[in-house]
């Protein structure tokens, strides 16, 4: 008898709510579905506050900023998401955020955004992931190195001061670039989940139909089928709703009872 026990669903909501990447979901009309709490803790917002809002009612522009583009530019970038399907990454975007605690209402914030579509088994978009790093520390000490230079009139001690503090820039910079790759190719990994979570939930309901079962019991019956044909879970349940989506003419599965 084999010892293998198969796989039980995984929680997406659970790795999505724990994972140290900002993350917001949109649906397709740009309007909050969810935010984890790191997302939460970065614009120092709470969860229940954001979701069901458009993204810019709840993140306007600065009024008091005449140059503010965060609305346009991030508005752009989620379009191109929407219409090209691919993800988006954008330029360092200074984005300034609503802040009970500042005398203007709004606290500056430089941010790295990228922008990635979920795509369901028809290939349509079914909705955005919005995934932004605060780097409004690194603009800040980039800020402050050109500052060394303008202020400083000493030309030797001009050169040093700003050749220690770009050093040390350099240093906070790298450790923040490492950091964003991580977080990316985390967040690549949960937006592809979510894409693949939708297929399975769709085959787990044909299964359960066809067969009238639970939930779960489909859930093992399409992992069964996985292990037996050495075909990845997501892509047995893509087949299926495929399948499926096709003029039924008899049973989708074989008879595995």
């Amino acid at each position: 008898m084999s010892s293998h026990v198969a796989p039980g669903p995984v929680d997406f909501e659970a790795a999505f709510l724990a994972s140290p990447a900002p993350l917001l979901i949109l649906d397709t009309s740009l309007v909050i579905g969810d935010v984890n709490p790191a997302y939460a803790a970065a614009t120092w917002r709470e969860r229940d506050e954001l979701i069901g809002r458009h993204v810019f009612d709840a993140f306007p522009d600065n009024p008091h900023d005449p140059h503010a583009d965060g609305v346009a530019n991030l508005g752009a970038s989620l379009q191109r998401a929407l219409r090209e399907r691919v993800s988006d990454t954008m330029p360092v975007q200074k984005y300034d955020i609503p802040c009970k605690r500042s005398a203007t209402g709004f606290r500056e914030k430089y941010w790295s955004p990228v922008n990635s579509p979920v795509l369901g088994r028809d290939g349509e978009v079914t909705g955005l992931v919005h995934h932004v790093e605060d780097v409004t520390d690194v603009h800040v000490r980039l800020r402050r190195v050109h500052e060394a230079h303008e202020q400083t009139d000493t030309p030797t001690a001009h050169r040093a001061q700003a050749q220690h503090r770009f050093a040390r820039y350099l240093a906070h910079a790298e450790k923040d670039r490492r950091r964003l790759q991580h977080l990316e190719a985390e967040t690549e990994q949960l937006r592809q989940a979510l894409t693949s979570r939708a297929v399975i939930d769709q085959a787990i309901g044909i299964v359960g139909a066809e067969r009238r079962c639970a939930p779960d019991d489909a859930f093992h019956i399409l992992v069964g089928i996985s292990q037996r044909t050495n075909v990845k879970l997501r892509d047995v349940a893509a087949a299926l709703v495929g399948r499926a989506a096709a003029e039924r003419t008899g049973p989708l599965l074989p008879d595995v009872r």
